[in-house]
């Protein structure tokens, strides 16, 4: 699964932290505990032993740094978005609360960026000034941790090297002759389950992309079906920003938000649909795909992607080119331009007149206001949905003889349409 759902958590002395801040492109993505604690706290004035006087900020503002920290890490887990997080690890009350705030991380993959690794060489210490005897404590707790229990541990040269790295277009396996897409299914269980009944063998993967939920009678089925396809690939759509909008923070104020709880609330509470269930199906969700299926390349998402955007990460010049730290937003709502709205710009058009790179088949859902199913030209693009939710989409990919049937079915089953050619 491509994704940008990554937290890269910081392990270090706190005075090990400036090499992040010598690369300004990072300062978006970072959230920091000394910065909070700077901005709580208020200045004050120490003297030091040797006799000298610095200027500090007080401690008894820690708890609420730790309420702050917790707040806005949440609302960045909210976004999906990529995150830098640096903060204490070594502290025995932050390392609590990290143990604490993975468990419940809606499916990010947990990344520790190792600083400690080459400096707890015996030789790093021989001349090191310690004199309050802090740092050795660290170092301590640093021995005792098993830190790859807790994600993936990369140094920070791996990091900036992960962070540079172009997309990478994943092979499907081999034994899977058949790619079956989906996208903004909006609580059509029905159609939903006698498709995959239809097309489901061991030779054929599903994919959706994104807009599971809302609108129609059965979002619970639809959630159940999904956590029952376990071989499947799944991305977030907005609607799905929604679920975890209200399940983190239950914030009925916002207007999307309040269409939620009164449509599709209702549904899963009258299924039964537990917590659990929705953070098990958040989890399995990524931002993106990038496949290789019969050596042609796929980029699937739920808005479309601009040209502009892909080209950056096929050759990143700086790390805010990387697609590892593209927000989720690029690849759930699309970008608009200047005062128009996303739903405004025809983004199967621009995909296939870029000339940006050729060769890249786009396939997504979202927005069509243009009536779109498939356009071709430098590049070709699938759409998945439509203006007004009035048809049920999917798309078949078979990987032997590259051929494709687009299948657009009305909804109230007044008519159906398949398109055919070759990808």
């Amino acid at each position: 699964m491509s994704s940008s759902k990554v937290i890269y958590a910081y392990l270090g002395l706190p005075t090990m932290m400036n090499w992040l801040y010598s690369n300004p492109s990072l300062e978006p993505y970072i959230l920091s505990e000394q910065r909070i604690r700077m901005a709580v706290s208020n200045p004050s004035l120490f003297l030091q032993e040797n006799g000298t006087i610095i200027t500090d900020v007080k401690q008894s503002s820690e708890a609420l740094v730790r309420k702050s920290l917790d707040l806005f890490m949440r609302q960045r887990v909210d976004t999906q978005d990529p995150i830098i997080l640096v903060v204490n690890l070594l502290s025995r009350k932050t390392l609590s609360w990290f143990r604490r705030l993975i468990k419940d991380a809606w499916g990010y993959e947990v990344v520790i960026v190792d600083a400690m690794a080459v400096p707890c060489q015996a030789s790093f210490w021989k001349n090191y000034d310690d004199p309050k005897g802090r740092d050795a404590k660290y170092i301590a707790r640093y021995m005792s941790v098993n830190w790859p229990s807790l994600g993936r541990v990369i140094s920070p040269a791996e990091l900036l090297n992960e962070l540079e790295r172009p997309i990478v277009f994943t092979k499907i396996r081999p034994e899977v002759k058949r790619l079956v897409i989906f996208s903004d299914v909006h609580g059509d269980s029905k159609k939903l389950r006698s498709t995959m009944a239809e097309f489901s063998t061991p030779e054929t993967t599903f994919a959706f992309l994104g807009d599971a939920i809302d609108r129609g009678t059965d979002s619970a089925g639809v959630i159940r079906t999904l956590l029952a396809s376990n071989n499947c690939l799944q991305l977030l759509g907005n609607h799905e920003h929604r679920l975890i909008a209200w399940y983190q923070q239950q914030r009925i104020s916002h207007p999307e938000v309040s269409d939620f709880a009164r449509m599709t609330l209702p549904q899963l509470e009258m299924a039964g649909v537990t917590k659990s269930e929705i953070k098990q199906f958040i989890s399995e969700m990524g931002t993106y795909l990038a496949l290789e299926f019969g050596r042609k390349k796929l980029l699937l998402s739920h808005a479309g992607l601009e040209p502009e955007q892909v080209a950056r990460w096929l050759h990143p010049a700086k790390l805010t080119d990387s697609v590892a730290l593209a927000p989720s937003d690029a690849f759930v709502h699309g970008l608009s331009s200047g005062k128009d709205s996303v739903y405004s710009r025809d983004i199967d058009k621009v995909w296939a007149n870029s000339t940006k790179f050729q060769g890249i088949t786009a396939i997504h859902g979202h927005r069509n206001q243009f009536d779109r199913d498939v356009m071709v030209g430098n590049n070709r693009s699938f759409n998945l949905t439509d203006s007004d939710d009035s048809t049920f989409r999917y798309l078949i990919l078979n990987s032997e003889n590259h051929e494709f049937e687009l299948h657009i079915e009305w909804r109230d089953g007044s008519r159906q349409q398949v398109l055919n050619g070759n990808f």
